[in-house]
Order: C-alpha cells, then structure tokens, then sequence
C-alpha cells in the first residue's frame, strides 16, 4: 500500500489479491468485502492521470 501521509491507498496488486482470496471468505461477507473493493478500486483508478 502507499501512503499519502493519512490514509493508506490500497495497490492494484493488493486489490487483485483481495479479489482472489474471496472465495476463501464465509459467504455471508462476499457482499461487504465487495463493498470495500469497489471502493479502494475507484481510488486508486481516480488518481491515474487521465480518468
């Protein structure tokens, strides 16, 4: 992850392998872990130049 000096900003690559390891989780947080990728996802394209 890189840090801005507040909050850390979660990496393409650490979002790829929070989608791999999904599967891994109990059905019933699909949804929230969902939620929270989408959500660092659209950080982390909003900062490439360009989008």
């Amino acid at each position: 992850m890189i840090e801005d000096g507040s909050t850390p900003i979660a990496s393409i690559d650490d979002i790829k392998i929070r989608i791999s390891q999904i599967s891994q989780k109990p059905l019933d947080l699909h949804p929230q872990e969902f939620e929270n990728i989408h959500s660092d996802l659209t950080q982390v394209l909003s900062g490439i130049d360009g989008l």
